[in-house]
């Protein structure tokens, strides 16, 4: 019996002493399966956001256009573009004649206001938001002003650069396009008094500082100038500083117009600035002020800007756009390029269109608490 005792206590302490990795391991119960546990794989990335923004310039529906349109109908001034217009996410154009019965009208000295009827020319070319910081915005007087707020409204038209109380007109408005907030904001910068309420002050120093809060409000910042001078093919000076002052505190694009004519491109701090858009629909003299483009403007987080112009002709029996023959095509193209290149900037003409890249801003994606720029 000793000997069995002392048998079984060197049995038990050789158990206590070995490793527990040495003890036979006990298959598992019938039927189970040994769960055995996988590390999740990383969630990808998602995908790049990115939109489509189409651009236009002057967009007048009175005088000559109105004769157009009173003979013709709505579709003959936009029809040959209206389909391509649409494609965008968001389409952008300035308009300068207020929509109005009433108010103060003398088209032969440019005192104007289109019948709100004619809204449906911007319906149906798909224009998603329109500009109203410009020198005509108050032809018709205040109740004027208010009615143009009253029949976009009505037509489903987003506008900037003008609000039914004046001190809101400076505010920021904001669209949605494919999860990116894209901001915009409107103004008018020229050398006469004008009655718009969204100006540029003298003082840039103040115009940085709204930029900037404004930049901080959306992922990017679209600012839209009334400015430079009438007929002039390259910008002014002070397009230039203001343009600069704008990209400088936050703004990704610069679009222009007044001008009624071309003006180039050009890439300021990998930031794009179209300093004129000429005429879309408007009724001046033939030559290079009915020449014109559509600016199909393509954005991606990880790719930037890309830039179509694509030419287009304004004959008087319609005064809105149609695309030219390749001959006025492809001198709408060079001249277009030329522009382009006197502001540094380098081109493509391929495909029946100018093409300009530029790099962009990452969106910050930063929200503010500054109350001072508010938006809509």
């Amino acid at each position: 019996m000793t000997a069995y005792l002392k048998s079984l206590s060197c049995v038990l302490a050789l158990a206590l002493v070995l490793p527990a990795g040495c003890r036979q391991q006990q298959p598992a119960a019938p039927g189970l399966t040994p769960v055995v546990s996988t590390p999740a794989a990383p969630a990808a990335p998602p995908p790049p956001r990115a939109f489509d923004l189409t651009a236009v310039g002057d967009i007048m529906l009175d005088r000559g256009v109105e004769r157009v349109i009173k003979q013709s109908g709505c579709a003959r001034v936009i029809e040959e573009v209206a389909s391509d217009l649409a494609k965008a996410d968001i389409t952008f154009a300035n308009l300068e004649s207020p929509l109005s019965t009433v108010g103060y009208h003398d088209p032969p000295n440019c005192a104007f206001r289109a019948n709100p009827e004619y809204v449906k020319v911007l319906t149906l070319a798909g224009i998603d938001l329109v500009s109203l910081a410009n020198n005509h915005c108050t032809d018709p007087g205040r109740e004027g002003y208010l009615q143009t707020f009253k029949h976009l409204d009505e037509a489903g038209i987003k506008y900037v650069g003008g609000a039914r109380n004046r001190a809101q007109a400076s505010w920021l408005r904001v669209l949605t396009a494919n999860g990116l907030r894209v901001g915009f904001l409107a103004f008018t910068d020229l050398d006469f008094p004008v009655g718009c309420p969204s100006r540029v002050p003298q003082d840039l120093s103040k115009h940085r500082k709204l930029i900037a809060v404004a930049k901080n409000k959306c992922d990017l910042l679209v600012v839209s100038y009334h400015w430079g001078q009438e007929y002039w093919e390259h910008p002014c000076d002070r397009q230039k500083q203001t343009a600069h002052a704008a990209v400088e505190a936050g703004a990704a694009l610069i679009l222009g117009h007044h001008p009624h004519v071309l003006e180039g491109i050009e890439i300021y701090q990998g930031r794009p600035i179209l300093y004129s858009m000429g005429n879309f629909i408007f009724d001046q003299r033939p030559g290079i002020r009915m020449e014109s483009a559509i600016f199909n403007l393509h954005y991606a987080e990880d790719e930037g800007w890309t830039i179509r112009v694509v030419p287009v002709h304004l004959p008087r029996d319609r005064m809105g756009p149609i695309y030219p023959p390749e001959a006025k095509r492809d001198a709408i193209l060079k001249r277009f390029a030329g522009y382009c290149q006197k502001l540094g900037t380098t081109t493509q003409i391929q495909d029946g269109a100018v093409i300009v890249t530029a790099a962009a801003p990452t969106p910050s994606g930063q929200e503010t608490t500054d109350a001072t720029v508010p938006s809509h």
